[in-house]
């Protein structure tokens, strides 16, 4: 009962301002004109390529692989994508790579080279610092979990005396894009610091040793690589000297939206919000790929806990870690192993305040007459969510107005996989529940969980009793649950949306039967 009242406060309370009505969302603020002048500067961030360069690692041989949904990118493919990001912006000020640059699959360590030094060196080609014809940061130094053999495989070193083999084993990949010192901190490491400029840094992270996956299991070590250490000294740093950050890495600290497993162990979860959140002030941004899919996780704020807390309730999860963070962004995959169209993304900031304030998807269907990519411009936040920015407020408006529309759910989750023709529809009350609890941080499965039973099991009778108020943010749960899953978010909302759904995508039976066989494989390679 604790936590099911605990759960009824968080996404209540995250919703105060919707009106008495089920259908009468408050919108007020998305449409406000914005008079003040800013300045935009443009990172673009690739994700996930997971390059499949032929076994004999032949030339000839990798570019007649062909692209297809259900297997990893080909080197055509990368091309493809980095010729039209190059065309839609050449010269951004940052360019991003988030780690996994190896094809899925068991790999000699020749091959795991390879495929990492032509997927950095293909991307060079495109967007490197060596071009002398503008000032640009490129960061492409990440390891992903695919970027090991075998997969997720990592012992954990002394950082103080010594390489790490795993690194060391890929890190010639960087040797003529990082500076000696760098690489020596990078191989022993596996993380970064660069200075954007005088008043932005970018931190990168090993995510490798945090998942629940990872080998050897070092579950038990409080820092491994001695990394939390380091980025509670780093930010530290850059606040005492009125500096921003942002963090970037492969797999994120959150429970999956796929199955609800975490991501990363619990401990070290709460350990990476702990930092943090001791520096709002200071990270600007969250960036992650990994899950090959375009999500947000809106954090727990601090209001929210004490909310908690002046209700007499002993939160026994955690509630408070989130602080008040920016959120945290996962991005999509140029890899369509798991049918998700290849894309890629455009991040809009402002170059004062380094506040990230819109991006955009590019991306498109896979062709089936020739097999290549459609690219064109998807969605943009701004537009299709109404959003004035991608800050906590902002998201936490639009999670108001999700809550309680149907095809702005429904959309979102059509989104998540770059409007694949592939992505099948989320209308029944599992999804929906699984989706929406998805949108917040949270620390455990636990507590992912019990909101996600606790939306499905909620009781339908107190329809006709009930009226959501903003002077009444203790009201259950049960009322937001409740909107979601009757009127037209079940009945009308479900019919439209299907034939709108099954018109847009056109999914022909050859198509379903790829997309049932991939999800059976899904968790197992991601």
């Amino acid at each position: 009962m604790v936590i099911r009242y605990i759960i009824s406060l968080l996404l209540v309370f995250a919703l105060r301002n919707i009106t008495s009505s089920a259908f009468c969302v408050e919108t007020e603020g998305i449409n406000d004109i914005v008079t003040t002048t800013r300045t935009l500067r443009h990172i673009v961030h690739f994700s996930d390529v997971h390059l499949n360069i032929s076994v004999s690692l032949n030339d000839s041989e990798s570019a007649a692989i062909p692209i297809a949904y259900g297997n990893d990118a080909p080197i055509s493919l990368l091309i493809s994508a980095l010729a039209y990001a190059k065309n839609v912006l050449p010269d951004p000020d940052l360019f991003l790579y988030t780690g996994d640059h190896v094809v899925h699959g068991e790999l000699s360590e020749k091959y795991l080279f390879e495929a990492v030094e032509t997927n950095i060196k293909t991307m060079d080609k495109y967007y490197s610092t060596l071009d002398s014809r503008h000032e640009m940061l490129d960061i492409t130094a990440i390891i992903g979990n695919s970027d090991s053999t075998p997969d997720y495989t990592m012992k954990v070193t002394n950082p103080q005396t010594e390489a790490n083999p795993t690194i060391a084993l890929i890190s010639g990949a960087w040797n003529n894009t990082m500076s000696r010192s760098d690489l020596d901190w990078f191989n022993n490491r596996g993380y970064l610091a660069y200075a954007f400029n005088d008043n932005l840094t970018v931190i990168t992270l090993n995510t490798l040793p945090y998942s629940p996956s990872h080998l050897p299991d070092t579950s038990k070590l409080p820092d491994p690589f001695d990394q939390f250490a380091w980025l509670n000294a780093t930010l530290c740093e850059l606040k005492s000297a009125g500096k921003y950050a942002y963090i970037v890495g492969h797999i994120p600290p959150i429970i999956d939206s796929y199955n609800g497993s975490p991501m990363w162990n619990e401990s070290y979860m709460k350990t990476y919000k702990q930092i943090v959140g001791q520096y709002s002030d200071v990270v600007k941004a969250q960036f992650f790929g990994h899950v090959h899919s375009i999500e947000f996780r809106l954090p727990l704020s601090r209001s929210l806990s004490a909310k908690v807390k002046r209700e007499g309730v002993i939160a026994d999860h955690d509630y408070e870690d989130s602080s008040e963070l920016v959120p945290l962004f996962m991005v999509a995959a140029i890899s369509p192993i798991y049918l998700s169209n290849p894309a890629f993304m455009v991040w809009d900031f402002d170059d004062t305040t380094y506040e990230i304030l819109d991006f955009t998807v590019y991306g498109g269907n896979i062709s089936s007459a020739t097999g290549a990519v459609d690219w064109e411009p998807l969605f943009n936040a701004s537009h299709t969510y109404g959003v004035n920015s991608l800050s906590t407020l902002e998201i936490a408006r639009f999670a108001e107005r999700v809550a309680v529309d149907a095809e702005l759910l429904e959309q979102y989750y059509f989104n998540s996989k770059a409007q694949s023709r592939l992505q099948l529809s989320c209308l029944d009350v599992s999804c929906q529940a699984k989706w929406l609890c998805s949108l917040y941080w949270w620390s455990t499965a636990v507590d992912y969980e019990d909101c996600v039973s606790f939306i499905m099991t909620s009781n339908l009778k107190s329809t006709s009793t009930f009226q959501l108020s903003t002077s009444s943010p203790t009201r259950s749960l049960m009322y937001t649950s409740t909107i979601i899953m009757v009127g037209g978010m079940i009945a009308a909302a479900a019919f439209v949306l299907l034939l709108t759904i099954i018109c847009r995508r056109s999914v022909d039976q050859n198509d379903l039967k790829l997309f049932q066989r991939q999800r059976v494989d899904c968790t197992s390679l991601v």
